[in-house]
């Protein structure tokens, strides 16, 4: 009986350290489980290897949709334009590293479900995979569906995206990682986002001839013709006569701006009956360029409404868009929007290649054949 108490102090000191130790466990446990469940989460979102992509699949809840396919490494929208290879390399990117900052809390959950049923965007990620993939092996390729996740809206501080896995409940806040702002507009569902603006982009050396009509001033038409050696000649329309002489440095210039031309914007949503008058419409300027490999394409430009209501200086208002014009272009549906700085370096009139004002188009025929070279 002398020993009890210290047995019993020995027993309570052993049952603390026993109590103590398991609820570091418990603590230990519940951080690893949340730390497991945050990987995995990441995991879902984040594409490993983003070689192996080979479809992107995107639609909003305006049934907008976009399908970008790559195709001998070359990203294609909707299998017919090229798609703007910088705007796929960023979105690729951000699938790469983007990271989850935390799980909506369960108060704001049925809301922002609520949110993404009216405004999101539905992401569909296919992957080049194979049947048998191991030990270097790869067998029996297939184009497989591995990724379905909804981007909503940006987060109040636009710091951060709302994002959910399909077939998941949880939804999370994503961010990444060195940026400041949001991703909701780099998985973007529209067309226009994603084409590339190319009209023409052909090296001089690529070109056999272009021919360049203006449907307010015939005499101002005229045809570069590639006679190879860097030689090139010079023909007026109207008459059908070679010019044996003009300014050899306008005609270079004009030919080299072939390299690069874009448009400003894809008119996709102008009225189909504004079409059908375009086309009924003598063009304003006609662009015909073929290439060395005979391959043709066409371009009309039309004049286009002062919709800006932008006056003279006296104050009378254009009859039509100083800045801008419509364009038709060989192998799209739909109408761009060009400027006229741009489509300018193209499109000079045969007056300027000449080297000569010809500011009295009357007396144009005597002096087409032949003005000084420069």
């Amino acid at each position: 009986m002398i020993f009890k108490p210290t047995i019993e102090i020995k027993m309570k000191k052993k049952n603390y350290w026993i109590i103590l130790f398991s609820l570091v466990l418990l603590a230990l446990s519940i951080l690893a489980i949340k730390q497991q469940k945050n990987r995995t989460i990441e995991n879902d979102f984040v594409l490993n290897d983003t070689s192996r992509v080979e479809k992107i699949f995107m639609v909003n809840k305006k049934n907008e949709q976009v399908e970008l396919t790559k195709m001998n490494n070359i990203w294609y929208v909707n299998g017919e334009e090229t798609a703007i290879g910088e705007n796929v390399n960023i979105l690729l990117s951000t699938l790469m590293k983007i990271q989850i900052r935390q799980p909506i809390s369960k108060a704001a959950h049925n809301t922002i479900v609520k949110q993404l049923a009216t405004n999101s965007v539905k992401v569909e990620i296919y992957e080049h995979k194979y049947l048998i993939d191991f030990w270097g092996l790869q067998w029996f390729a297939k184009l497989k569906k591995t990724k379905v996740f909804y981007v909503g809206s940006p987060t109040r501080d636009f710091r951060g995206t709302i994002m959910k896995m399909e077939n998941s409940d949880d939804i999370y806040i994503t961010y990444l990682p060195g940026f400041n702002g949001y991703l909701t507009e780099r998985f973007s569902a529209y067309y226009a986002d994603w084409i590339n603006h190319n009209i023409f982009k052909i090296p001089i050396q690529n070109i056999l001839k272009v021919r360049v009509e203006f449907g307010e001033d015939a005499r101002q038409s005229y045809e570069i013709v590639n006679t190879g050696n860097k030689n090139f000649d010079l023909i007026a329309l109207f008459n059908n006569q070679k010019q044996d002489r003009y300014d050899t440095i306008r005609v270079l210039e004009e030919l080299a701006a072939f390299r690069s031309i874009n448009y400003e914007s894809l008119l996709d949503k102008l009225d189909s009956t504004k079409i059908d008058s375009l086309n009924r419409l003598i063009p304003l300027r006609t662009i015909s360029l073929t290439t060395i490999d005979q391959k043709v394409k066409k371009v009309k430009l039309y004049r286009r409404p002062n919709f800006d209501q932008k006056p003279d200086f006296d104050g009378t208002i254009f009859s039509y868009d100083l800045d801008r014009m419509y364009a038709l272009v060989d192998g799209m549906k739909h109408p761009v929007s060009t400027q006229y700085f741009v489509i300018d370096n193209i499109t000079r009139p045969l007056s300027f290649l000449l080297g000569t004002k010809m500011a009295d188009t009357q007396n144009m025929e005597g002096m087409l054949i032949g003005s000084e070279v420069k």
